[in-house]
């Protein structure tokens, strides 16, 4: 092999790395990327869920204090329709965090402010 040819061959395989460097930090650019998106996605819910129990407990009160009733069953419609939300909000929940834990993200990372 001549120098030419070896200095052609060593640029090649040069490139080749580079290309290959930068196909991965492009990829692991966008798992991080879609890793803040649940993030998000699964702080909006979990507010969300607060938000909910507070109206399912707003209803509660109302409901004892201010209609002066004894009893209150899961079934009445206001309850019955914030129970409802609240599981289906906390199964999205379940579904992002299994997502966010699929590309490698930490429950404790969910534990700590976006941003």
């Amino acid at each position: 092999m001549t120098l030419s040819e070896k200095i052609q061959d060593l640029m090649n395989r040069g490139i080749a790395a580079s290309r290959e460097a930068v196909s991965k930090a492009g990829t692991q650019a966008q798992v991080w990327g879609e890793m803040g998106v649940l993030k998000v996605e699964i702080i909006q819910y979990r507010s969300q869920v607060e938000k909910l129990s507070a109206q399912l407990g707003a209803e509660v009160y109302a409901t004892f204090a201010e209609k002066g009733q004894k009893s209150l069953s899961a079934e009445s419609p206001a309850v019955r329709d914030l129970i409802g939300r609240i599981r289906d909000t906390e199964r999205a929940i379940e579904e992002k965090e299994g997502r966010f834990r699929k590309l490698g993200g930490k429950d404790a990372d969910l534990d700590q402010p976006a941003g």
